[in-house]
Parts: structure tokens; sequence; C-alpha cells
């Protein structure tokens, strides 16, 4: 992660290696979207599948005041500041894959799979991952398996791992190895037009577009840009 400054004021976003427009707040937190998505072609993995007719149901991931850009170096992600201990919460309902509970990050060796720090994956009904990082804290009853409801915390915003500044790293993948490939699970499409959507009670889904996007990729097994 490229270093952060955060201002207290306004949590107005800089990126010291590329200068990016911030967003606003958020004005509110959920809405529902109907399911949308597309059946794998043959011989590509399994990419997001079509949730029931069902209404999927999404949250803004950070409770409280809190600030992104609509760029992110090097891989499509958001950071989002939001001052330090705000919640984070499930942004849909689904099941936890992958949990990080331990700091394992050193700027001596620079591992891309420890960079996020304190971190979540959750697998949404749509079939989407969803992934945030540099936690502070992880509630306790979030471990992999776990079943998670949209809108319940999941843990607090931090500084750990490669982060100069408190923010949650938003990613948003297909599930792929669901656990290990951390080039894929930090984010594959860009999530700020979807984070405008759930900000003003919106509806827009990422189903479709990470769908598109593993048809076109499949599931990479190594990363494609540095860590």
């Amino acid at each position: 992660m490229r270093p952060l400054r955060l201002t207290t004021a306004g949590l107005l976003l800089t990126l010291a290696a590329a200068g990016c427009s911030s967003g606003s707040p958020p004005a509110s937190n959920r809405f529902e979207t109907p399911a949308t998505g597309s059946a794998p072609a043959a011989g590509v993995p399994a990419s997001p599948a079509s949730p029931s007719k069902a209404a999927v149901r999404y949250t803004f991931p950070v409770i409280g005041k809190s600030d992104y850009a609509r760029e992110h170096h090097d891989y499509p992600a958001t950071d989002i500041l939001a001052a330090c201990g705000s919640r984070v919460v499930a942004v849909t309902s689904g099941k936890v894959l992958a949990v990080t509970l331990v700091d394992r990050w050193k700027r001596s060796v620079n591992a891309g799979d420890t960079r996020g720090g304190l971190s979540v994956s959750i697998l949404g009904d749509d079939g989407v991952r969803y992934y945030g990082s540099h936690l502070s804290a992880i509630d306790d009853s979030v471990r992999p398996g776990a079943r998670v409801t949209g809108g319940r915390p999941i843990g607090k915003v931090g500084e750990t791992g490669d982060a100069s500044a408190c923010h949650l790293h938003f990613g948003i993948s297909p599930p792929c190895d669901e656990q290990g490939d951390w080039y894929t699970q930090r984010g594959t499409v860009w999530p700020w037009r979807y984070l405008d959507s759930w900000r003003k009670d919106g509806h827009r889904s990422p189903v479709a577009e990470v769908t598109a996007w593993q048809h076109k990729h499949g599931c990479p097994r190594a990363a494609t840009v540095d860590p």
C-alpha cells in the first residue's frame, strides 16, 4: 500500500503515488438489488453464481464518517479512510472464507500475502468475494466457515500491515481458491462505483462485472503486478 495521509477535518485522501479525487462520506448504509449474473462458459473456472430470486442486500462497509478515492495504485481496489476504531461490517450476507488474526507484515520482507495485516474475506450469497484489511481488531465470532449477515460488525478500522494511516482496504473479486490467493483476493474490479451506490441507498451489484472478469482472466496462479 502506498503511503496515505489523513486530514481529520475532511477525511481527505492523499495517495503519495498518484493524485486522486476523493469521494463523499456515506449518507446511509443499506439497499436491496435483484441478483444478476451469468453461467460460466465451458472450461472456465467457477464464477460468481446467480443467487435465488430473492433480493440480495448490500451494506456500505464502514459505519460513520469516511472518505475514499476512485483510484488505487497498481490494481483495482479502494482505500476507505475512516477514524481508527470505526466499525467495519459485512457488505452482504455470506460465509467467511479466510481470517488473518496476526499481523506478520515486515517491511524488510515486503511479502504480498502479509501486506493486509489483520483481514477478513467473505463469500457473499451473490457468489462474489469481498475483502477488507488493515483492521485493528476482528470480532471473535468471525472465523472461516462462519455465517454472517449483511450489516453485521466484523471488525474495526485500523492500520495493521503495510498501512500508514487508519483505513479499510476494500477489494472485490471472484472466490477462485477461496484462501491463499492473496493476489486475486485483494481486488480485481474497481469497487468505487458500487460504494458510491451503496452509500446513497442505490442498488448496484458487482456480480456481472466480476463474472465477466473471471470469464476473461480465469483464476491467476500468481500476482501480475508487484505486491
